[in-house]
C-alpha cells in the first residue's frame, strides 16, 4: 500500500526539481519518478515497503503512464529530484 502526500509547491533550482509536500519526512527506499504519457512529472514514489511506502503526488494517479528510477534526496518535507528540470511542465 502506498500512502500519498500532496505536493505543496514545485520549483526548479539549477537542473533539479524541488518539491515541498504535506506532512513529516517519510522513510526512503529506491525512489522512482512517476511520469505521464508525455514524460512529465506526476509524482515521486519514495520506495520502501508496506505502510512505510510514500508517494509525493503533483498530479492524479490516473495520469501515471510509466516510472523511471530517480536520484532524490529528502530533507524534512522537501524532496529534490536530481536532473528533474526537464520533467516539470
Amino acid at each position: 500500500m502506498i500512502s500519498d502526500r500532496k505536493a505543496l509547491s514545485v520549483k526548479i533550482e539549477g537542473n533539479d526539481a524541488v518539491i515541498a509536500f504535506e506532512g513529516d519526512a517519510p522513510k526512503m527506499g529506491d525512489a522512482q519518478v512517476l511520469l505521464d504519457a508525455a514524460g512529465k512529472l506526476v509524482g515521486i514514489d519514495l520506495g520502501g515497503s508496506g505502510f512505510d511506502r510514500v508517494a509525493i503526488m503533483i498530479g492524479a494517479h490516473e495520469s501515471v503512464a510509466r516510472t523511471e528510477p530517480a536520484r532524490v534526496t529528502l530533507a524534512g518535507n522537501v524532496v529534490r529530484v536530481a536532473n528533474g528540470r526537464a520533467l516539470v511542465r
